[in-house]
């Protein structure tokens, strides 16, 4: 028969070996929502002047052609996440891109918009049209 010592020591192993357990799967948990991707998403200005696709790291310019557009470049971004959508800078011809997306969840044009700034201090913002792919 087990003392009072044993029950209490082996309640006491049970209860660490839960609440370990329990916080590797919280861990996991959160791990797992953190690495939730940026969703493939399509862009273009009002007249189609600059059109792009943004993945996880990388944001890839399509160029005019006569056959249609063609991917041009293939850029890295720095990401910075907001509540809801997340914003990418990165640098193009000597030019600084700023995309920012307010809601990746929910695209809208009078709240997603790309900013590029000249060498010179030169700032155009153009509203985007975006889509989920």
């Amino acid at each position: 028969m087990k003392t009072t010592v044993e029950t209490r020591e082996f309640k006491a192993e049970n209860t660490t070996l839960f609440i370990g357990i329990f916080a590797i799967l919280c861990t996991l948990a959160f791990m797992n929502s953190a690495k939730a991707s940026v969703k493939t998403i399509n862009c273009e200005t009002a007249f189609g002047e600059k059109s792009f696709t943004i993945q996880e790291s990388t944001i890839a310019f399509h160029k005019k052609s006569a056959e249609g557009r063609s991917i041009s470049s293939v850029l890295g971004a720095r990401t910075q996440r907001t509540y809801s959508g997340f914003r990418k800078t990165l640098y193009v011809n000597g030019n600084k891109h700023l995309i920012h997306i307010e809601n990746q969840k929910k695209l809208d044009n009078t709240e997603d918009f790309m900013a590029v700034t000249s060498p010179k201090g030169h700032k155009m913002t153009y509203p985007l049209t975006c889509s989920i792919i």
